[in-house]
Formats: C-alpha cells, sequence, structure tokens
C-alpha cells in the first residue's frame, strides 16, 4: 500500500510566497496623491489676495470674510493631510517589490508628513477661523482697527514655529520619498524629484508674491500627478 505526500519545498511555496500589496492599494495611491496636488494648486487659485496688494480696509476684511478665503485655506490642509495616507499606501507598493527596496525610507517619509501636516494645520486654522472672526467682527462694527490684530496672530510664536517646523517635516518627507522611488527602482522614479521640489518650497513660497505662490501651485500639482501616473505604473508579482 502506498501513500503519496507533498514534498516539502512545494507545501512551503504558499507561506514563502511574498505578499503583495492588493491592486486597491495601486488605485487609492495614486488617487490621494492627485487630489493632494489638484488640492495645493486650488489654494492659491481661490485664495484673496487683497492682504497683498494696496486696497481699502474695507476690501481687506471682505476678502478675509469671504467663502474663498475658508475654501481656499481648506483646500491646503487637505493637500497636506493627503500626503502621509499617499506616501503610506506607496510604501505598500514599494515594500511588496523584490527586495522591498526603499520602504523603510517612505515609512519615515510617512511619519515626517504626518507630523508636519498637523503642526502646520494648527496654524491653518488660526488662519481660517481667527483671522474671519476678526474681519466679520471689523464689517459689523465699522472698526478697522481691529485688523491690526491679525497681524499678532499671525506672528504668535508657538503658532509660527508649529507652522515653520511643520512644513520642514513635509520638506524633509518628500526628498525622502524621492530618494526612496530611486532606491526601489520604480518605473519613472525620477517623478520623485518634482515631487519632492514641491514639497521643499511650501515654506520658501510664503515668503513671495501671489505670482510666484500661484506657480509653486501648479508646481506641487504636477509633482504629486507625476508620482500618481508612477504608481499605476508599478507592477508587483509574487515569486
Amino acid at each position: 500500500m502506498s501513500t503519496t505526500s507533498t514534498p516539502p519545498a512545494v507545501a512551503g511555496a504558499d507561506e514563502a510566497r511574498p505578499q503583495v500589496a492588493s491592486p486597491a492599494v495601486a488605485r487609492w495611491t495614486a488617487a490621494a496623491f492627485a487630489a493632494a496636488g489638484v488640492l495645493w494648486a486650488l489654494f492659491p487659485l481661490l485664495r484673496p489676495w487683497a492682504d497683498k496688494v494696496p486696497v481699502s480696509s474695507d476690501d481687506l476684511a471682505a476678502a478675509w470674510a469671504s467663502d474663498a478665503w475658508v475654501l481656499a485655506h481648506l483646500s491646503g490642509i487637505a493637500a497636506l493631510g493627503l500626503l502621509a495616507p499617499a506616501l503610506l499606501g506607496l510604501r505598500s507598493l514599494v515594500a511588496a517589490r523584490p527586495g522591498g527596496r526603499g520602504a523603510t525610507l517612505l515609512t519615515w517619509a510617512t511619519a515626517l508628513a504626518w507630523i508636519g501636516a498637523a503642526g502646520a494645520s494648527l496654524y491653518y486654522g488660526a488662519e481660517i477661523f481667527g483671522i474671519r472672526t476678526f474681519a466679520e467682527a471689523t464689517l459689523r462694527r465699522g472698526d478697522a482697527s481691529l485688523l491690526d490684530e491679525v497681524q499678532v496672530l499671525r506672528d504668535q510664536p508657538t503658532a509660527t514655529v508649529l507652522f515653520g517646523v511643520g512644513l520642514l517635516l513635509v520638506a524633509a518627507a518628500g526628498v525622502l520619498a524621492a530618494i526612496a522611488l530611486f532606491r526601489a527602482r520604480v518605473p519613472w522614479a525620477w517623478t520623485g524629484v518634482v515631487f519632492a521640489a514641491g514639497l521643499v518650497l511650501v515654506l520658501p513660497q510664503f515668503f513671495t508674491p501671489p505670482a510666484m505662490r500661484t506657480a509653486h501651485g501648479v508646481l506641487f500639482g504636477v509633482g504629486c500627478l507625476l508620482v500618481a501616473f508612477a504608481v499605476t505604473r508599478l507592477r508587483t508579482r509574487t515569486r
């Protein structure tokens, strides 16, 4: 009487086979990058620039109290907030490739983007609601002196430190992501350079005129869209 048994190598093949990222991960990762890029590009396009040009106090208050002011800054917050989930998805895709090179760097990039976005968003929250509150009070009372408090709000030491450090961490996340793409040898790895440039310039562009900030919004958007396309080109296979 003969019995058949599965050879050990065959029996353990399924267990040894590496796990691969689901196609759904690639889809939502690409979507997160694309959404972040579009939302950041909308930030300077929607933002009223009355505080950057000579206008009357009434016009300035109206701009700060407008829905466009709120929507622009919410777009910026959402864009930064989507970076960490997008990078996390990219990490999963890279880790599933043979060798998983670059995955550790993307882990750090994800963490830095999450912490950085959280710090910067606190400042944006003050910009949205604090400045709008002063503007609405100015329009109600007809007292333009209330607008002087806006600069006091913007220069609050703790808020500015959180904002600056947060955006520096976001910049570092972009650089790490770019290096990780090259290490992973993914198709279209060079798109990470454009993406990193957009993130590195987030903080400096705040000290430039509106036209330069709009141009940066385009750069940021293009970088994110290019990485989104690169994500769709990733191919992972079981071995």
